[in-house]
């Protein structure tokens, strides 16, 4: 199914675009099907009608089976809200696609401002907004799981009497954010794009920067909180994994015989 005609460059535009977002450490939850029978989540097609990937979506652009950029854009919007209707409102992957989708929709719009990426009325009435997609996936999410925001005595005492942010505290949050998993570095990400996004510098690549000093010191006491349980709690398991490893090189003593 080739483009139709004055879609070429269009499509070449959302090639780039999903190539940009693939190659993001914290994309790979999205990159191939959910593996719902592994997981065993087996109300995932029951919830999710229809499944949809970045993996996918890489291979019918390879394969030229896109007619539209609007079909491309549709696609990879399936994406991020199918991760949103499945997951608890305020959960880790509810917000890394929060995050993934503000960052497609922001670049999507340079696109439709520069090509027609074929939508027509049917599809302009029946799409709805981001901020739409969002509230109706957040109605079938359990209120429970969601998380509290209620202010923490820390985050009081922060406020009242504010403390600079050290050195030594910059340097260990900088070494430490490398330590993250992709889940991990996404929580982290869609935090600051939330509640401080002058403090994410991008350059255009696939790399970006963190200004720590453009975080609030609320802000950043608690995602360093975040990520030294993150890294704590991994040295915990290897310390523990050592230790048994010692215990079985360890030899038992033979008793000896009378």
């Amino acid at each position: 199914m080739p483009p139709a005609p004055g879609q070429e460059d269009a499509i070449k535009r959302m090639t780039k675009i999903l190539n940009n977002l693939w190659s993001r450490t914290d994309s790979a939850p999205f990159r191939e099907p959910v593996d719902w029978r592994g997981l065993e989540l087996f109300d995932y097609p029951k919830v999710i009608k229809k499944m949809m990937d970045l993996g996918t979506i890489k291979r019918r652009l390879e394969r030229n089976q896109y007619e539209t950029a609007h079909q491309v854009a549709e696609d990879i919007r399936l994406v991020w809200h199918n991760c949103m209707t499945y997951n608890a409102d305020g959960s880790d992957f509810w917000l890394l696609a929060k995050s993934y989708s503000r960052r497609f929709e922001d670049r999507y719009r340079k696109v439709k401002n520069e090509f027609d990426v074929g939508e027509d009325l049917h599809d302009e009435e029946d799409e709805s907004d981001e901020s739409s997609d969002e509230g109706e996936s957040s109605k079938r999410k359990s209120s429970s799981s969601k998380k509290s925001k209620e202010p923490t005595d820390e985050n009081e005492s922060t406020r009242s009497g504010k403390r600079d942010t050290s050195l030594d505290s910059r340097a260990r949050f900088g070494s430490n954010i490398f330590l993250l998993n992709g889940i991990e570095l996404g929580h982290v990400v869609t935090t600051l794009e939330l509640e401080c996004p002058n403090a994410l510098i991008e350059d255009g690549s696939t790399q970006m920067e963190i200004n720590l000093d453009a975080i609030p010191q609320e802000v950043f006491e608690r995602l360093s909180g975040f990520i030294e349980s993150k890294i704590g709690k991994r040295s915990l398991l290897d310390i523990n994994h050592e230790d048994d490893e010692s215990e079985e090189r360890i030899p038992k003593k033979k008793k000896k015989k009378s």
